[in-house]
């Protein structure tokens, strides 16, 4: 690899790191910030959920807009909004303030997973793109590994602040090796006008059904309440499917989903996100709420399952040997067995043998289905490509965190009754990923046996 392509990859890298960087240390720092901040911890989790819904909303705009407009302009875009919102979200005296700023940032990161997945894809050679991308996932894994682990050390020592701060020179350091090294690219073929109905279909389709699951705790499932927003946003991801359908420049090319082998990918990566973001919040939750542990404590415990976690992300750019639903099939088994155990397990040693168990899974799981989908889609549309799984993982993703947050606050009456309610979401999201496992098989097999022989 020339000098020019490592650097561009370790922009991108540099830029996803910072993106896991800040998730995970967020999750971790959520209890001190609400307590400075007046509020309850389940109540800030919306710096969270809302995060991850503004990514979910942007993700698939993002990758249209670069591939027509320039993806060195938005990635450089994407960096400006992160760290902007990085600093001014550090200096939030309220939740409020905190929680738009945490929105806003999710923009930017919006722009910096999507746009760089697809300027490395069409940086690289077409048979080096598989192994570049699950580099830079390796690389920027790291923050998935250390992340709790360096909010821990921040909070004890600099206070929770920092923990949004330190993404400012990140930030700078992206847009400096973006600026020199970076050419610019777009599809030339492609449609400049934007779906606009698509784009408003999705923030409202996605933001009422995550906020009816997130209310879910505290008016119960079966409140009007509840079933109003789930309700409006199950009937506005149908209409968003009948709208694309007849779009003369649809935002969701529906189309790739005739690619069977990206179809079956995206139906892992949703079992695989959906654990694996509803383990980082609960395991956040358990070892300080209901151990008591203080965050470098927890987020030194957490590393049992982040390690494994990271570890799998770097090892998914070297498997394309194997078929791409055994891989994933197998990592959602591990990674589904490990959280099932996470909630039946008493004892702290076993609890945190299983975490790495489930990291060692869902690590692989995530990676992979990122790198598979680019691998399997023209390199004109790598952006709407990575945008479109992010956008449909990240999303689900934040569906898990509102269903795990809603259920704890549902059964916040006392410390053992918290304990309960995690155990049960463990063991819940453990036994739907190994579901999740069963079902790819299927659908993989059977694909493989319907595919043609070559000759």
């Amino acid at each position: 690899m020339d000098a020019r392509l490592r650097r561009i990859s370790g922009a991108v890298a540099l830029g996803i790191l910072a993106v896991n960087l800040d998730f995970f240390a967020i999750q971790t720092a959520l209890p001190v910030a609400a307590q400075e901040l007046g509020t309850t911890t389940t109540d800030l989790q919306w710096a969270v959920s809302g995060y991850l819904l503004s990514m979910a909303c942007f993700l698939i705009i993002s990758g249209r807009i670069a591939d027509i407009f320039g993806r060195k302009r938005f990635l450089l875009i994407g960096a400006v909004i992160f760290g902007v919102t990085s600093l001014i979200g550090g200096m939030a005296a309220t939740p409020e303030l905190l929680i738009v700023m945490r929105v806003l940032q999710g923009v930017g990161g919006a722009l910096l997973f999507p746009v760089g997945i697809s300027v490395i894809t069409n940086a690289f050679p077409a048979e080096r793109v598989q192994r570049a991308v699950g580099t830079v996932f390796g690389i920027g894994a790291v923050g998935t590994a250390l992340g709790p682990l360096i909010a821990g050390l921040i909070i004890h020592f600099l206070g929770w602040r920092w923990v949004l701060w330190i993404n400012v020179p990140v930030s700078v350091v992206v847009i400096l090796l973006v600026l020199r090294n970076v050419t610019e690219s777009r599809d030339e073929h492609a449609d400049r006008r934007i779906d606009w109905w698509g784009l408003v279909l999705v923030a409202a389709s996605v933001g009422c059904f995550t906020y009816g699951i997130d209310a879910s705790g505290s008016d119960g499932w079966a409140s009007p309440h509840t079933i109003a927003f789930v309700g409006a946003g199950v009937i506005g991801f149908l209409v968003l499917v009948a709208v694309e359908l007849r779009a003369r420049s649809p935002l969701l090319d529906l189309a790739l989903f005739r690619i069977r082998e990206f179809t079956v990918t995206v139906i892992a990566g949703i079992a695989d996100n959906m654990a694996a973001l509803a383990v980082i919040f609960l395991s956040m939750t358990y070892l300080q709420g209901v151990l008591k542990e203080s965050a470098l404590v927890a987020a030194l415990a957490f590393l049992a399952f982040s390690v494994p976690y990271a570890l799998g992300n770097q090892l998914s750019g070297r498997m394309s040997a194997f078929p791409s639903w055994l891989v994933m099939a197998v990592a959602l088994l591990v990674g589904g067995v490990g959280t099932f155990l996470m909630g039946v397990l008493d004892s702290m040693a076993l609890f945190l043998v299983a975490a790495a168990l489930s990291g060692i899974g869902l690590g692989v799981g995530w990676a992979f289905a990122t790198v598979v989908t680019q691998s399997v889609v023209p390199s004109q549309q790598a952006g709407l490509a990575s945008g479109l799984v992010l956008t449909i993982l990240i999303g689900m993703g934040g569906v898990a965190v509102a269903i795990a947050s809603s259920v704890i606050e549902a059964h916040s009456g006392s410390t053992a009754t918290i304990a309960t309610a995690i155990n049960w979401v463990f063991a819940g999201f453990g036994t739907l990923t190994v579901l999740g496992a069963l079902l790819v098989t299927f659908l993989g097999r059977r694909g493989a046996a319907a595919a043609p022989r070559p000759a």
